[in-house]
């Protein structure tokens, strides 16, 4: 029933297309960011950041 049962990777038909090398993969792209300096641990909490800079509230809308 299973003469010729292989259970290795070499048997799978569709392993091929993934060695080869041509396969490229995402890379992340992350700008540098100045330090400034760090709020108070208390404020940082609230405001959901630790640093100045990357602190950007929402708009505040008008409910008219």
């Amino acid at each position: 029933m299973y003469q010729h049962f292989c259970p290795s990777m070499d048997s799978n038909p569709n392993s091929n297309k993934y060695k080869k090398s041509t396969i490229k993969f995402a890379r992340a792209y992350i700008p540098r960011q100045p330090y400034i300096g760090m709020f108070p641990l208390n404020q940082a909490l609230k405001k959901g950041t630790l640093f100045p800079n990357l602190y950007v509230p929402y708009p505040i809308k008008s409910m008219e």
